[in-house]
């Protein structure tokens, strides 16, 4: 484990649930750290969130996970993108994004969808849907390590559409969506296996089909 985890996870978590949340004030606090530290740290907050984050609350998880992943709170996942750390270490931290799906979210998320916005989902649903809209690793196109970068994108979206939760499902369909028209028939291919075996409702088939033509919201 990296000497600075715990000091790192009360740097991304341990804040009171704000609007406009608490890294867009201006004495947030700060973490200094090298590119492989940030790629070590990503990689380790994933692996570990479905025991790790259950210290904080669902809103604080959220809030958390947002700041990493968006560049409108943090540039930390620039450090997998773009960064010369090695690549082994960035297909690492891009591949415990399934954990973070399949330990986390499927726990703690309620199985509502949130692109017809059905009633009751928790706290922590907004960014088990968004997280690859607003992550820029689906930007891959300047990367060095491009190639090695996709294959680990898709594989993780692969296998977080087969997470037996529905919040998980849509939101793995929301990433392959969202990268539909870079890579049409790597999408369609997913998808289509999925849909030929998945058991699942009318409302998740639609949004499956849609994503499946990137004409996602």
């Amino acid at each position: 484990m990296h000497p600075r985890y715990d000091e790192w996870l009360q740097f991304a978590f341990d804040h009171k649930v704000s609007e406009p949340q608490w890294y867009f004030e201006p004495e947030a606090p700060s973490f200094d750290s090298t590119e492989s530290e940030d790629v070590e740290l990503i990689r380790e907050t994933f692996t570990r969130a479905g025991e790790d984050l259950k210290q904080y609350s669902d809103g604080q998880v959220n809030q958390g996970i947002w700041f990493l992943a968006s560049l409108t709170g943090s540039d930390y996942m620039l450090s997998i993108r773009d960064s010369a750390v090695p690549v082994s270490e960035k297909i690492s931290a891009i591949r415990s994004i399934y954990d973070l799906y399949c330990d986390c979210f499927a726990a703690r998320c309620t199985e509502v969808l949130s692109h017809i916005d059905e009633p009751g989902g928790s706290d922590l649903n907004p960014i088990c849907y968004m997280f690859w809209d607003v992550c820029p690793l689906v930007y891959l196109e300047d990367s060095a390590d491009v190639s090695d970068l996709e294959d680990a994108i898709f594989s993780v979206l692969s296998d977080t559409i087969r997470i037996p939760q529905r919040a998980c499902i849509e939101g793995g369909l929301h990433g392959l969506g969202d990268i539909a028209y870079r890579y049409p028939a790597r999408v369609q291919k997913i998808i289509d296996d999925f849909l030929d075996t998945a058991k699942i409702d009318d409302n998740l088939r639609g949004y499956a089909e849609n994503a499946r033509e990137g004409a996602i919201l």
